[in-house]
């Protein structure tokens, strides 16, 4: 009388049948996942964000400035009660101007830039993109502006305009 289970023979030999099949399904389903990378990234294709660092007039060191807002010429606030040395601020692409002003507790300051707009088709898919470019400054009332790049970016983390207090 035997107890216990039956014995199961094993094998540590690879199974072919097992393996082509394995291929075939990893092959199945990475082909197709494969077929997205031809689509574009349709995220971020407009360059429309500008830095602007804050420096001081006398020894043009980074300096700290307080607003109460930073806004759009339209009600639209960007920032509120901050206090910065460098910001990251988006321009309209659908025009060919914006206009920020920038409230502290006793004036407003006005920085208006001018850039040009156009529009550029990607793919159905993703339909069309604004490419700013030629970013100049055509009013404010800062001490000193000084434009270190014309063109705007994707993203943050590039500085444009260097104002100076």
């Amino acid at each position: 009388m035997e107890f216990g289970l039956p014995l199961h023979p094993i094998s540590l030999r690879p199974d072919l049948k097992m393996i082509k099949k394995s291929t075939w399904i990893i092959l199945f389903f990475l082909i197709p996942a494969s077929a997205c990378l031809d689509e574009p990234d349709c995220y971020s294709l407009n360059n429309y964000i500008i830095g602007i660092s804050f420096r001081k007039l006398a020894d043009s060191t980074a300096d700290t400035v307080g607003f109460t807002s930073i806004r759009i010429a339209n009600p639209e606030i960007l920032f509120k009660d901050d206090t910065v040395s460098k910001i990251y601020i988006p321009l309209n692409y659908f025009q060919n101007e914006t206009t920020f002003l920038f409230e502290h507790p006793d004036n407003t300051q006005i920085l208006r830039l001018g850039y040009t707009s156009q529009v550029q088709f990607v793919s159905e898919a993703c339909g069309e993109r604004f490419v700013l470019s030629n970013l100049k400054v055509l009013e404010h009332s800062f001490d000193s502006i000084r434009i270190l790049t014309t063109n705007p970016s994707r993203e943050a983390g590039t500085t444009h305009l260097e104002i100076f207090q």
